[in-house]
């Protein structure tokens, strides 16, 4: 903590982001918040427990978006309408299963942030104790909230591979993720020096996997590993489809049983973990000709098995190895940005 409060103002993103080092951003909010109230520091604990809304909610948006249009691709695909709705109704029963019997991810959310709100009164207030536990009320209901929605969503990608098959998941994704892919063009240096960009990726990294409560306290806490050509953090599970490998997860997700493009072209892949791969690899090579991020997922196949994952970011975008690019189907271009991509993609170079 500062004098200058906990958060501050990122004008490239347009948002309040944590103060600190990479490090710092490595530890879990919630701690954060625990630490300023036993220190009866109740402002920064304050600005901080409203904060956490922020860092969930690109999750609950991005879930609650997904699963309709999970069942559109289904009904376009000539799966029966009738056929659709009892496979939704079978996977909201496996995922409620185990709850109180009152699956609402909508009313889920609605009270993560009214405990979220009251913590931040109670500790402005100085009532210290008393926001804790609203604080830890809240990571707990938003903690049951995510995994049970996560996994709803990881229940209807089961469906969609089982009733249309494995090969449909890569189009799925590109579909579910197409609103996203206009925002990282912001990441192409054509436009933004890569300087730049690598820092807005890194504030976004950390604050949604945060979000999504990672770590082995599901506190959303990561670890920060340092390299000469890239900077990255690990953690196990992911809070969302990382959970598949330890056991987690409100049932039984599929694994990728091929190699495919959109998933790294390994097999034992989550089918979740794989929209990873189209939004932070696939997408931004097609895009602007490397990766915005490179992904180590979590797998599990007859060769190995990887139970952490880690997300890399590079410091200079044309040190992205070869190998990179081939576990997408790609080749690495002789010039990177949006202008070269779109020339060879025009002009048919058969090495973009």
């Amino acid at each position: 903590m500062t004098s200058e409060g906990p958060l501050k103002y990122h004008e490239e993103l347009g948002q309040m982001v944590r103060r600190g080092s990479w490090i710092d951003h490595c530890r879990s909010t919630y701690d954060l918040i625990v630490e300023a109230l036993s220190a009866g520091d109740g402002a920064d604990a304050s600005e901080l427990a409203r904060y956490t809304l922020q860092e969930a909610q690109e999750p609950v948006e991005l879930y609650l978006a997904w699963l309709p249009q999970i069942r559109d691709f289904l009904a376009e695909r000539g799966v029966e309408p009738a056929k659709i709705k009892a496979e939704t109704a079978r996977v909201r029963a496996t995922v409620a299963k185990g709850g109180d019997g009152n699956y609402d991810p909508e009313a889920g959310w609605l009270r993560v942030r009214e405990l979220a709100n009251t913590a931040a009164d109670l500790a402005a207030e100085g009532r210290h104790d008393e926001a804790a536990e609203a604080l830890e009320a809240s990571r707990r209901v938003w903690l049951d909230t995510h995994d049970r929605l996560c996994d709803e969503v990881q229940g209807m990608i089961a469906v969609t591979a089982a009733l249309v098959g494995e090969d449909s998941i890569g189009p799925l994704w590109e579909r579910l993720m197409a609103p996203m892919f206009d925002s990282y063009d912001r990441y192409d240096i054509d436009l933004t020096p890569w300087e730049m960009s690598a820092e807005m990726l890194l504030q976004v990294t950390v604050e949604a996997l945060r979000g999504h409560l990672t770590g082995p306290s599901r506190r959303g806490t990561l670890e920060l590993v340092e390299e000469p050509d890239r900077i990255g953090f690990r953690f196990r599970p992911c809070g969302s489809g990382g959970r598949n490998f330890t056991g987690e997860t409100h049932g039984s997700y599929p694994l990728t049983t091929a190699a495919h493009d959109w998933a790294w072209n390994t097999e034992g892949v989550c089918l979740y973990c794989a929209h990873c791969c189209v939004l932070s690899e696939a997408n931004p090579i097609r895009r602007f000709g490397y990766p915005a991020r490179e992904v180590e997922p979590p797998y599990r196949n007859a060769n190995g098995a990887r139970n952490h994952c880690t997300w890399w970011i590079y410091r200079d975008p044309t040190r992205v190895p070869d190998h990179v690019y081939r576990r997408t189907g790609n080749r690495k271009p002789p010039a990177l940005g949006g202008a070269a991509t779109l020339a060879a993609a025009a002009g048919g170079d058969d090495e973009a």
